[in-house]
């Protein structure tokens, strides 16, 4: 249970760190913050010639499509941390890959 705990505690402090990359090298700093504890359903892979378009929980808005991508929970603190992933599919073929978005600890888990 300890080395579960020191798991997340390491991979809260990498989201950490990436968020301040971010924010140093001018990227899209305002997308980061928008990671949230809730989410609705939104269509990603939407594009013609990439992946097969499908559903996914998540929230759509003027930087993208960003969905919740995978999720932990932290025993020691009893919360949840969403990983939010930025829909990637355009480009002249439809197919760019997914990324990395951000973090937030939630109350609870997505779904």
């Amino acid at each position: 249970m300890t080395r579960t705990i020191k798991r997340w505690g390491a991979l809260g402090a990498a989201a950490v760190s990436l968020a301040g990359a971010m924010v140093v090298t001018g990227g899209a700093t305002s997308a980061h913050a928008d990671t949230r504890c809730n989410w609705g359903w939104i269509k990603i892979n939407d594009s013609p010639g990439g992946d097969p378009i499908s559903d996914a929980p998540g929230h759509s808005h003027n930087g993208g499509n960003h969905y919740i991508h995978d999720f932990g929970w932290d025993a020691n603190s009893g919360l949840y941390i969403w990983n939010w992933w930025a829909d990637n599919d355009g480009g002249s073929d439809g197919d760019t890959g997914d990324t990395y978005f951000g973090s937030r600890w939630c109350g609870s888990p997505p779904w």
